[in-house]
């Protein structure tokens, strides 16, 4: 599975390279923190309403982390520093946000990569999408756990998520192991985070991952989710 790097938008809207290509990035080098948490912020209030996050909060802070510090119902749990697999952004929820933005405050070092791979790439025929959009699954989410399908009605979104998703039966199993075979066989795209880059990502179309990441790396993420 090759990796080719993003381009930086020409333009400072996004509305319209998020509608092309299902992400944007607005690079500022060497901006500080403080300024790129503000701009976070502009972008996403410009896009919608916030969402909360597992913590509760409007605005958050990510970072690596190994798989004994890991919030227990987050991917990091499962797979720690190693590669994190392409998701869905809020899978475990009835809604998944429509938008998800990331602000860098530290690459880290050494740096881990964000990954990119639009699902509407991924080659489905007619009969694959109805598979993916009539076959219910589990979604784990704790009490609040509920089942429904990988792809919404009318292929509004994809949800996908291995850290949430259980197939019941074996239609389920083959919609789950569509999913990953074409996946691994994408050519994703790769970005290297630079301190005061956002990105923002159309959460229903484009599914992200990173790359594996060293112990103590100082990697640090703005993070907002937006509803729209």
């Amino acid at each position: 599975m090759a990796a080719h790097k993003i381009a930086v938008s020409d333009t400072g809207q996004p509305l319209g390279p998020l509608a092309e290509r299902g992400w944007f990035l607005h690079c500022s080098e060497g901006m500080d923190s403080d300024a790129t948490v503000k701009d976070l912020g502009k972008f996403g209030d410009r896009l919608g309403t916030r969402v909360a996050g597992r913590a509760g909060a409007l605005e958050e802070v990510i970072e690596p982390h190994g798989a004994d510090n890991a919030h227990p119902r987050s991917l990091s749990v499962r797979y720690g520093l190693d590669a994190l697999p392409f998701h869905t952004e809020l899978s475990h929820r009835t809604r998944p946000c429509r938008y998800l933005l990331l602000g860098c405050i530290d690459p880290g070092s050494p740096a881990a990569a964000t990954m990119l791979l639009d699902w509407r790439t991924l080659g489905f025929s007619s009969e694959e999408l109805d598979l993916l959009e009539g076959t219910p699954v589990l979604v784990r989410s704790g009490r609040r756990s509920f089942y429904s399908t990988i792809l919404a009605p009318g292929g509004a979104f994809l949800r996908y998520d291995p850290g949430c998703l259980e197939a019941v039966d074996q239609r389920g199993r083959m919609a789950l192991a569509l999913i990953e075979d074409r996946i691994a066989a994408a050519s994703p795209q790769a970005h290297h985070w630079r301190q005061g880059d956002i990105l923002i990502i159309d959460n229903w179309r484009v599914l992200h991952g990173r790359s594996p990441s060293g112990p103590g790396s100082g990697r640090r993420l703005a993070r907002i989710l937006i509803d729209a």
